[in-house]
């Protein structure tokens, strides 16, 4: 796998599973003996490749959703790609979440029945409540459940409710083009690099995943712990550590 320049997360998945596959039949686990343990290591030294992608910060989605106005041509384009980029953002969700591909299943794209809108005692909608059923690192959990709160820049809460109100009430995926199919990754992703281009910003180092980059920062900034953005990203391990880039929240 290394002559193949194989990545050293996609070995240890590997690795992981044939120790899997031991431990099932009974057989005691070998990709614990020392000598792999030390191989696996000096393979993440030798492998180990920087990440070139940035975070979309708070400053940055600003610019994206102010650019949001010239690059989409119509109301609801416009709507719907804030909409796409607030929720990506606050909620620090990965692209797969809420975009359409070949490759998967439209049945389990995020539907409009997850969000839940939250009101006072006044009916007034203060907050947003948004609930994942099933996630990448899931494995069978109970559902788990993120509130968006309203903000004085760029409010989440109002551009998505601007967006709704656009969409309808009709069940179905969250995000859909305005024929009512489903937005495929390809279409935001190229819409995201026209609008970061627009910006000045380099469509190279600012793809999909910065907004969960960028989301992760923002809360190790805000002074949350490292189990309540584990719980905020739906990580099962540590690796949103590589994501905290608190250094470039200030650019």
């Amino acid at each position: 796998m290394y002559d193949r320049q194989y990545a050293p997360s996609t070995v240890s998945t590997y690795v992981s599973a044939l120790g899997y596959c031991h431990k099932l039949s009974g057989f005691p686990d070998p990709t614990k003996a020392f000598f792999i343990v030390q191989l696996l290591k000096g393979y993440g030294k030798l492998g180990s490749r920087l990440d070139s992608r940035l975070p979309i910060t708070l400053p940055i989605l600003n610019r994206i959703l102010e650019s949001a106005v010239v690059i989409c041509h119509t109301p609801y384009g416009r709507c719907l790609f804030q909409a796409m980029c607030s929720l990506a953002f606050f909620v620090c969700m990965r692209v797969g979440e809420f975009t359409w591909t070949t490759s998967r299943k439209r049945g389990f794209l995020i539907q409009l029945h997850q969000l839940t809108q939250l009101v006072n005692a006044n009916q007034k909608i203060i907050c947003l409540k948004f609930t994942f059923l099933d996630c990448k690192h899931n494995y069978n959990q109970r559902p788990f459940s993120v509130v968006i709160y309203r903000r004085n820049d760029f409010c989440p809460v109002q551009i998505i409710l601007d967006y709704l109100s656009l969409r309808g009430s009709g069940p179905g995926p969250l995000f859909r083009l305005a024929d009512g199919s489903p937005v495929s990754r390809a279409i935001f992703i190229d819409k995201l690099s026209m609008t970061i281009k627009y910006c000045g910003l380099d469509p190279s180092r600012y793809k999909g995943h910065s907004f969960r980059i960028g989301a992760a920062s923002f809360a190790a900034d805000a002074g949350m712990s490292d189990s309540q953005i584990r719980a905020l990203g739906r990580w099962k391990s540590d690796a949103f550590h590589k994501y905290i880039r608190i250094p470039s929240l200030s650019t």
